[in-house]
């Protein structure tokens, strides 16, 4: 028995490559971080495109949501007690009924690090079906990495507008639905996407990645994390600064060199260009 985390669904997550809903925030909590993002997007409507990677370097407000102890409870329970924040995400998608997310696996075109990549994939709003809620191929995350292809697709939610270009098993398909405050654990290895939102509200959705503190990447790319929670006595990654206040200059100008690593990685090889939201001030090569 972990700290959060049953020994089954430990190894449910080791057999399948996923956990669905745990509650890590209460309902008050999810109110209050919803409400964080609400006044930053009335207050800097420039800047939230900055929100789609790496924004834990950027408000003090995103980086107590992935210190949340419950939260790291449920990343020490399968990565161990020193833990590095890789990257919040936010994945907000319009109640446009056209947003989506091919199938895809991230480890594809992220790169590939060791032991694991674990993605939460929490909710600060209704993230059902009709939402669009993330969706999961148990077991998938087993293997070498599917081919994908890009698309320079305005409707995908996706940075590169991935898809898996080769037919695949989608019969056992799992949604991923979530209450707000409630977080669903994936391998960065599953096959996962979503469907649009056809709800009459936004999903709003941040994915928390989260990476033991020996991890390393295996291509040798410059990458930076932030610690959470024990100690990194191995040095693997670049530690991220604490932002001082919500988009301060020295906030901006972090992400700004950060993204540019991030978006080096990410866009490696690609056919798209950098997507808003992976440039900082100058695109990446």
């Amino acid at each position: 028995m972990g700290k959060l985390l049953t020994d089954a669904q430990v190894a449910h997550f080791d057999q399948q490559g996923y956990l669905p809903a745990i509650p890590v925030l209460t309902p008050d909590q999810a109110r209050h971080f919803r409400g964080e993002l609400e006044r930053c997007e009335r207050q800097f409507p420039d800047q939230m495109r900055k929100l789609r990677s790496k924004s834990e370097v950027l408000a003090p407000w995103i980086v107590d949501i992935a210190k949340t102890p419950r939260l790291l409870d449920a990343f020490e329970d399968l990565l161990g007690p020193d833990l590095l924040l890789w990257s919040m995400a936010w994945r907000v998608k319009k109640n446009d009924g056209q947003t989506f997310a091919g199938w895809h696996q991230d480890f594809a075109y992220g790169g590939v690090l060791k032991p694991k990549v674990v993605i939460g994939a929490l909710a600060l709003s209704e993230c059902g079906p009709e939402q669009g809620c993330l969706r999961v191929i148990p077991g998938s995350h087993i293997g070498d990495p599917l081919p994908h292809q890009d698309f320079d697709d305005p409707t995908s939610i996706l940075a590169r507008g991935q898809q898996i270009s080769v037919p695949f098993d989608k019969s056992q398909a799992f949604d991923l639905a979530l209450r707000p405050g409630e977080i669903g654990l994936f391998d960065s290895a599953v096959i996962h996407g979503s469907a649009p939102n056809t709800s009459q509200d936004r999903r709003i959705m941040v994915l928390v990645e989260i990476i033991p503190a020996a991890a390393y990447r295996t291509d040798g790319l410059e990458d930076t994390a932030m610690l959470v929670r024990g100690k990194d006595e191995h040095r693997n990654f670049a530690p991220e600064p604490h932002p001082d206040a919500d988009f301060s200059p020295a906030a901006q100008e972090a992400w700004n060199e950060i993204i540019q690593i991030r978006s080096k990685m990410i866009y490696r090889n690609s056919t798209v260009k950098p997507a808003d939201g992976y440039q900082g001030a100058a695109s990446a090569a």
